[in-house]
């Protein structure tokens, strides 16, 4: 019986990359689905925000805003070593592929702990009242985003330290750079959702 013991990747075929690929064309679309939900989740918090007197309820503060915009930085600024990485590869250099993801990742992980920090001390739960509810779905399904991404741009790295990856096959670098943009890029309408509004337009 025959086990798998490695691939060598000179034997992989030559991928076509960006809007020629399938693959390309395949995350477009879990984008385009994914955009949809975020922008539900985002015009659920606002029409239960109209429906309510108080916003947020008696008794909850609105968040503060340090913490989050800290996070924001952070997030935004891991999608730098990902946009570098997709360069250098475009160029023919590979060494940045097998690090620049990783500060990505860190960078990922620090917005992580950050949220766990701040919804640690947050002052409601879940289940606490319908505003509690909206806030942590579209944290929890955003975080869990994050979290997904770290875990598939960790394969991506170990994939390219064992020479799966070159100028021309690429696709899953692009992809995967892509998605990356998308999870940072709908953060800032959450943000300015749940912390900037939840301050402005609060209702009491």
């Amino acid at each position: 019986m025959r086990f798998y013991t490695g691939l060598n990747a000179a034997a992989l075929p030559d991928y076509s990359f960006r809007h020629q690929s399938t693959i390309w064309w395949g995350m477009a679309g879990l984008i385009l689905v994914e955009v949809v939900v975020f922008a539900t989740l985002i015009a659920s918090f606002f029409y239960l925000q109209m429906q309510q007197p108080v916003w947020p309820p008696s008794g909850t503060r609105a968040p503060s805003l340090w913490l989050p915009t800290l996070a924001t930085l952070v997030l935004i600024v891991s999608a730098l070593p990902m946009y570098l990485t997709d360069v250098a590869i475009r160029r023919g250099d590979l060494s940045p592929l097998k690090i620049y993801p990783l500060v990505s990742v860190a960078l990922a992980l620090i917005f992580l702990v950050i949220k766990v920090i701040e919804y640690r001390d947050i002052g409601f739960r879940w289940d606490t009242h319908i505003y509690g509810s909206i806030v942590w779905t579209i944290i929890g399904f955003h975080s869990a985003h994050v979290l997904a991404l770290v875990l598939k741009t960790l394969v991506v790295t170990v994939l390219a330290w064992k020479g799966f990856f070159t100028t021309e096959r690429r696709v899953v670098v692009t992809t995967n750079g892509l998605y990356w943009n998308f999870v940072v890029v709908i953060w800032v309408p959450i943000y300015l959702t749940i912390y900037v509004a939840s301050t402005l337009l609060a209702k009491s």
